[in-house]
């Protein structure tokens, strides 16, 4: 086991988790440089200043995706051989710079944390089908059972499920709805043939997707690809009296056109976890839609989660380390990159 020394950011969500790496690394002999304390909502941008004071001697860094970590920093820091996200996101890293470089970017894709999301993504998809934010505002106004005719609500047996993106989470979604009877699952993945064999599963384009979907769940990192994804125009593609849930990156769906459709009754209901400002501020448009189901990115956030992601933090830094491919990479094309010795640390003459 290769001791080395580890840079661990600060966050303001998930401190603890980064705390209990930190102190796990320095009990096995590693150096750890912690970042400074940020006050939240704050995202951290660190100087140019700052960078030989904090990554000079870093071999791993270790931040949440309120740490920014651009191309820039990752050149500055020669030494740097890995980033290491707790959490299941990546998007604060360059990550097209991290590979170019030689830098292998790991995340916190757990099995805890993929099951974790599917089953919020099913509850999430059923309640909006059920009408559950309606039914919540009924009890809370006091107001009268409707009659058996004004019942609109639905069950997700019969219906077609819709999924953008086909990771983990997604996958473990598809697993979840085996039990429900749902008409069939539809997919829109860059790669369906890298998934190997999936009989519910239709892989199609996107425009099929949102025009045959009755729920159409997001499950895509934001990156310049995906970020609006989803706009006006797709929402206006969606079927009508459809709901989507959004329990994967704010910045993919346009929240205000999302607010504009509910608005207007063309979707029946949205669940969103997810936003481009989080906390959305009081006067956000989905805030004033009565079929909205809003959470503040913590849906699906168990005990089960939150135990398993310090662990195999740790895991991934000691494997960056020592040498060897991260169990959860983000980036595994860089196993194969000329720049491998970053990673390695035998070419580029690093003890």
């Amino acid at each position: 086991m290769r001791r080395g020394t580890v840079f661990i950011g600060d966050d303001h969500v998930l401190g603890e988790i980064l705390d209990e790496v930190a102190d796990t690394l320095a009990r096995r002999g590693h150096r750890v440089v912690r970042g400074p304390a940020q006050p939240p909502p704050a995202r951290t941008v660190y100087p140019p200043d700052t960078w030989p004071r904090l990554f000079a001697a870093a071999e791993v860094l270790v931040v949440s995706t309120r740490t920014a970590v651009p191309a820039e920093l990752l050149a500055a820091s020669p030494r740097v051989r890995g980033v290491v996200f707790p959490s299941i996101g990546t998007e604060s890293v360059d990550l097209a710079a991290a590979t170019r470089l030689g830098v292998v970017v790991a995340h916190g894709a757990t099995d805890e944390n993929c099951r974790s999301m599917a089953e919020a993504t099913v509850m999430l998809a059923a309640g909006l089908l059920l009408q559950l934010p309606l039914r919540q505002r009924e009890f809370n106004e006091n107001v009268a059972r409707p009659a058996p005719s004004a019942i609109t609500s639905r069950m997700m047996s019969g219906h077609t499920v819709g999924l953008l993106g086909f990771g983990r989470i997604a996958k473990e979604v598809v697993r979840r709805l085996d039990g429900w009877g749902v008409r069939r699952v539809l997919a829109c993945t860059r790669h369906p043939a890298d998934h190997g064999d999936w009989p519910q599963v239709t892989f199609t384009d996107l425009g099929t997707v949102l025009e045959q979907s009755d729920v159409l769940s997001v499950h895509l990192p934001l990156s310049q690809e995906t970020a609006g994804l989803i706009g006006a125009a797709e929402l206006s593609r969606m079927k009508p009296g459809s709901v989507l849930v959004n329990t994967a990156r704010g910045g993919i769906v346009d929240e205000t056109a999302l607010a504009r459709a509910l608005s207007q009754g063309r979707l029946a209901g949205a669940a969103v976890d997810t936003f481009v400002q989080e906390p959305p501020p009081p006067d956000h448009p989905l805030r004033a839609c009565p079929t909205a189901l809003l959470t503040n990115h913590i849906i699906g956030h168990t005990r089960e989660l939150f135990d398993s992601l310090a662990p195999v933090a740790v895991e991934h830094v000691q494997s960056v380390l020592d040498g060897r491919p991260p169990r959860y990479i983000r980036n595994p094309e860089v196993l194969s990159h000329p720049h491998r010795h970053r990673h390695t640390g035998r070419e580029a003459g690093i003890p």
